[in-house]
């Protein structure tokens, strides 16, 4: 795993403690309570993380 950061440049800190961008406020704002969000993609799941870190949320 720390291949992968080491290629990039970051640190896995980058992914843990991503941030948002602010667009997304405006769509997740108004979920209601238990809504479940599909994170499809690449990655280590840096924005899922960080809706749930957000908005709260489990498993």
């Amino acid at each position: 795993m720390s291949d992968y950061f080491e290629a990039r440049g970051v640190s896995s800190e980058t992914y843990e403690n991503f941030i948002l961008p602010s667009y997304f406020d405006f769509v997740l704002k108004d979920l209601e309570s238990g809504a479940r969000i599909l994170d499809f993609g690449c990655g280590f799941g840096q924005v899922l993380g960080a809706i749930k870190r957000k908005y709260g949320g489990g498993g």
